[in-house]
């Protein structure tokens, strides 16, 4: 048991008791990325993951109770779940064959630590991502049968996270009381409040400054796209929340905060091109005014941009830890052509990039599986404007972890949540469709309809 072992259970109760509000639980567990409600032998169980156990157990009891009842077309299979189905099989598959494939081969662990493969043998690395993934999947789709999967839960989580990291500062500068240790007590992490010089870099609640940057980028791209679909309270809320990411990114120091906000804003202005030139969207005269003044700026902006981004790019390749995570991905592109595209399982190797982890671990077929319930699921919920800030905060944190974010499984369970919140709006999507395509529905829709029911604009999706 840990300081957080009855906290975890506590939200695993809470979410037991309402299971049709797991996602919200869920949000709660994700708060504390560094935490570990349980410590068994080696292995600290992260509390999202803990959580998670519980979302596995309602999602049993969900698919038992229908296969009783015999109710196989309430929740229809979401397209986006499928191939991630399938990307569990398929890593338990690679995780337990590559060792009897490609036994004595040279892997990497944390910190570019070489290990070998071993025929006939499981790491406890290996099961506890295994484990991990296999969770995950039962999170999204459980959220995309409903349990409460709003988008409000990304929110929740994200924010959680700052206001928690923004006491910690407190705390730590101005002498707040603080529980120190308790927010991050997993033994399974270094924690790294410091650079190579002795310069200080501040981490909040999570291990290590970059853990921290991340979180802000990805609620910085919630809050911004949330912002403009509240009012009142709401709106104060989500722009202190807003504020607070800002704020923290940019003590945090991370050179991933720096450039991916960078590549996260030339996508923000990518879209909002796209959908102005090609899919004609309507103007507004605030969205008219503010380009206007983005481009009057540019001229001044862009040359003090560049010339930053490119002193602290230059900055970060002459540092060793450049090296170290370059010739780790260069090692795990070596694994994928080595393993002839089949990869070595999930635990097996772990280098400092996204794309490299994937393509070394489940290899070309789990990262096309992956890509392919991302890009199902973004494009079935594009059009939903409810459902963009979850869209944004799935773009940022896929985007650090392109940059510096080996893990699948990260302990922060954003991504899963993001991708299950989309799997239920592209749910909703699905069943509505059905329903107007089916003649008793169109029936049933016009013979319950009113004149003026059939006069009146259907409603916004937002």
């Amino acid at each position: 048991m840990t300081t957080l072992t009855l906290l975890a259970l506590a939200v695993v109760a809470y979410g037991l008791w309402k299971p049709h509000r797991y996602a919200t639980a869920l949000a709660l567990g994700g708060a504390t990325p560094a935490g570990a409600a349980l410590v068994a032998g080696g292995t600290a169980v992260p509390t999202f993951y803990f959580v998670a156990l519980g979302a596995l157990v309602v999602l049993f009891v969900q698919l038992v109770h229908r296969s009783r009842t015999r109710r196989r077309l309430e929740h229809p299979v979401t397209p986006g779940t499928t191939p991630l189905l399938l990307l569990a099989v398929w890593a338990v598959v690679v995780t337990v064959a590559a060792p009897l494939l490609f036994d004595g081969m040279t892997v990497y662990a944390a910190g570019g630590v070489p290990n070998q493969l071993r025929a006939g043998s499981l790491t406890a690395s290996n099961q506890a991502q295994l484990i991990y993934a296999v969770l995950s999947v039962a999170v999204v789709v459980l959220l995309a049968r409903g349990a409460g999967a709003r988008t409000q839960v990304v929110g929740l989580a994200a924010g959680l996270t700052m206001v928690l990291s923004l006491w910690a500062y407190a705390g730590k500068t101005f002498g707040v009381p603080f529980p120190v240790g308790f927010f991050d007590n997993s033994p399974a992490f270094a924690y790294i409040d410091g650079a190579p010089g002795g310069v200080v870099r501040f981490r909040g609640i999570f291990s290590e400054p970059a853990g921290l940057a991340v979180a802000c980028l990805v609620t910085i791209a919630y809050m911004t796209a949330r912002l403009p679909q509240v009012r009142g309270l709401r709106r104060v809320g989500v722009g202190v929340v807003l504020a607070m990411a800002v704020f923290l990114g940019s003590i945090s120091t991370s050179t991933t905060f720096i450039v991916s906000i960078a590549l996260l804003v030339a996508m923000a202005v990518g879209v909002w091109l796209v959908e102005v030139v090609i899919a004609r969207r309507e103007l507004t005269l605030g969205g008219v005014s503010g380009a206007a003044a983005a481009l009057a700026a540019l001229p001044f902006v862009v040359p003090l941009v560049l010339a930053f981004l490119t002193g602290e790019v230059s900055a970060k390749v002459g540092t060793s830890s450049y090296r170290d995570r370059s010739g780790a991905d260069g090692d795990s592109y070596r694994i994928l052509f080595d393993t002839f595209g089949f990869g070595v399982g999930l635990g097996s190797n772990r280098p400092s990039s996204f794309l490299a982890s994937m393509l070394s671990t489940v290899g070309l077929v789990g990262t096309v599986l992956f890509a392919a319930a991302v890009v199902l699921l973004v494009t079935r919920t594009w059009t939903l404007r409810q459902y963009r800030p979850v869209v944004w905060a799935l773009a940022a944190a896929l985007l650090t972890k392109l940059i510096s974010g080996p893990d699948l499984n990260d302990t922060s369970g954003l991504l899963w949540l993001c991708l299950g919140v989309l799997a239920h709006g592209a749910a909703v999507r699905q069943q509505e469709e059905a329903l107007e395509q089916s003649p008793r529905g169109l029936h049933g829709r016009a013979a319950s309809a009113s004149p003026d029911d059939e006069e009146a604009p259907s409603p916004s999706p937002s």
